[in-house]
């Protein structure tokens, strides 16, 4: 049987939530946690599929991703704001508080 995973890799902050981890949402639940400059891997159903992170009221925007059998598909992700925009993100762009985005290569699972 192929393995199908999706990596999450958390860019490392100096400051921003670095005590704090994301979580990891693939079809609305929740299905990891990824801590400051870690990276979680999870073992999905290839197919088509909507991740999001989220901390507390704040999140990403969804993505949408396609994983093909025995891919590993790797997502990239951290904060959008500064320390001196963090207030407006967490008021009033608290939709856009982190970004996500795929990963320019896809592997082999298990590689």
């Amino acid at each position: 049987m192929q393995v199908t995973e999706l990596i999450v890799r958390r860019q490392k902050a100096l400051w921003q939530d670095r005590m704090r981890s994301y979580r990891v949402y693939v079809d609305g639940v929740e299905v990891a946690q990824v801590a400051n400059g870690a990276e979680v891997q999870v073992a999905i159903a290839p197919g088509e599929h909507v991740v999001q992170l989220k901390i507390d009221w704040c999140r990403s925007k969804s993505l949408n991703v396609n994983v093909r059998p025995g891919e590993s598909l790797t997502l990239e992700c951290g904060p959008n704001s500064t320390p001196l925009l963090a207030l407006v993100f967490i008021t009033l762009l608290h939709g856009q508080y982190l970004w996500l985005r795929q990963s320019e290569t896809a592997v082999p699972a298990g590689s």
